[in-house]
């Protein structure tokens, strides 16, 4: 598993959560948290809490969920 590995998963699902991220590589959520860890300090990935969902029971357990960030490059018109 490399980071780039990561990044692309993320960049082409749009979004993925902790739990995938581990299961897809088949690594622990410690070993996938540091790698996604990695990409949002380089400003390409970034994080928001999730929880179980609304049929959530409230038992407190949450997930975090990775989203790509989508940077667009301005169009620079010359004349």
């Amino acid at each position: 598993m490399k980071l780039g590995e990561i990044r692309d998963y993320v960049k082409m699902r749009g979004e993925s959560n902790l739990h995938d991220v581990a299961t897809h590589f088949d690594i622990s959520k410690e070993a996938a948290k540091l790698a996604l860890d990695y990409w949002v300090k380089k400003g390409k990935i970034q994080t928001q809490k999730a929880t179980c969902g609304s049929s959530c029971s409230g038992c407190g357990a949450t997930d975090e969920n990775y989203q790509w960030v989508r940077t667009e490059s301005p169009v620079l018109w010359y004349s």
